[in-house]
């Protein structure tokens, strides 16, 4: 107890060094320092973070591998000729195979010999007329008018009075006859007389000249006249039409059945034109289902379209979908060439979800790419690093 009082004293001293020292620091009864004597701050540094996201993927073509064949074209037969083996690169427009084209060539053959004669019949009728055909049309005209004049006035006096006196001249030369054939129709081998045949020969002629006495005592058919009209209404049209040349609606008609054989010969092209079964882009021939005598029903050729090929990924996390769009940079690594980074663009991002992982959606993001000297396969598989910069 007796050391107290001494530390007491001890920690007072103690005490008052130090507030004595506490108050030369801030200047106590000094002047405060002015605005412009405040020290700069200096400026904070601003760390920039970048993620990479990460999502594994594979190779692929363009389009899915497509099959061709002649049943879209509506045409059957047999296959001819192949051109293609699987494997093999095609350009646009490069033959695969034919059918037979025999029938299709013939009809195109028939389609187009028509259409010439049907030209040159309109040329022939839209030509002008010539002298000669004017004249003979007019002939016929009139021999046709001259003919129905005729039939309508039967029976005919002066045919019949020259009709009676033929007739009755033959009458004479028969009752002639007979009466010198009675005299030796007795005798042995009359029928070799030179009278047997002068009565067949007077026998035949008043039959004869009966049968044209009966005719001109007939007035004319029905049959007979119309057939007459008609004669002269032909000969009066085709004397018209040489003069007027071809009327408007017979032109009508003409361009109608032009128009008509000209689609049947383009028909019959199109048709030909089908039977050839063509690459409709460049690609490579993965399969043939075809050779020669095989029905068009059972022949096909697949064709894998492989420009550009493209990096599809497999599992894209929808937790990074709102941090990438197309046209952003990105590089690939392929399990060919692991130590080789590849650069690649975005191409499009998928619309729907592939598959889950758990509760996340994963998505397909496809990536167009410059694989340079190394080649490259459909199917090769990697995965495709982007790089993302957070918003400041």
């Amino acid at each position: 107890m007796k050391y107290l009082p001494i530390l007491f004293v001890a920690l007072t001293l103690l005490l008052l060094s130090a507030c004595a020292e506490g108050a030369s620091n801030f200047n106590f009864g000094q002047a405060t320092a002015t605005p412009d004597q405040t020290p700069t701050p200096l400026p904070t540094p601003i760390t920039v973070f970048q993620t990479t996201i990460s999502a594994d993927g594979q190779v692929v073509l363009p389009l899915p591998p497509q099959t061709f064949s002649f049943q879209s074209s509506g045409l059957s037969g047999t296959i001819a000729e192949v051109f293609v083996v699987a494997g093999q690169t095609v350009k646009t427009g490069d033959l695969l195979a034919r059918i037979d084209e025999t029938d299709l060539q013939n009809a195109l053959k028939k389609a187009e010999a028509s259409l010439a004669l049907l030209e040159a019949q309109i040329a022939n009728e839209t030509a002008p007329a010539l002298a000669g055909d004017i004249s003979e049309a007019e002939a016929s005209l009139f021999s046709a008018q001259a003919e129905l004049a005729r039939l309508q006035s039967l029976p005919s006096e002066e045919a019949i009075t020259q009709a009676a006196a033929d007739l009755r001249m033959r009458e004479i030369e028969l009752r002639q006859a007979q009466e010198a054939y009675d005299q030796v129709a007795y005798a042995q081998g009359v029928g070799m007389s030179p009278q047997a045949a002068e009565l067949q020969q007077a026998t035949l002629a008043y039959e004869r000249a009966k049968a044209v006495y009966d005719e001109a005592t007939k007035p004319a058919t029905e049959a007979q006249l119309a057939a007459a009209r008609a004669n002269v209404v032909q000969a009066k049209n085709r004397l018209d039409k040489l003069q007027a040349g071809l009327r408007p609606e017979a032109q009508v008609v003409n361009e109608a059945k032009l128009r008509e054989s000209q689609l049947q010969v383009a028909e019959a092209q199109a048709n030909l034109a089908k039977a050839q079964l063509v690459a409709p882009w460049d690609g490579v021939v993965t399969e043939v289902n075809a050779a020669p005598g095989v029905s068009t029903n059972n022949a096909s050729v697949t064709i894998a379209q492989v420009e550009p090929l493209r990096f599809a990924t497999s599992n894209f996390s929808e937790r990074n979908l709102a941090d990438i769009q197309p046209g952003d940079q990105a590089t690939i690594f392929l399990k060919t060439y692991p130590n080789m980074p590849i650069p690649a663009i975005i191409y499009r991002i998928e619309l729907e979800s592939t598959q889950k992982d758990g509760d996340t959606a994963l998505f397909t993001v496809y990536l167009d790419f410059n694989s340079g000297d190394f080649e490259v396969r459909p199917g090769m598989t990697g995965r495709v690093e982007i790089g993302i910069e957070p918003e400041s």
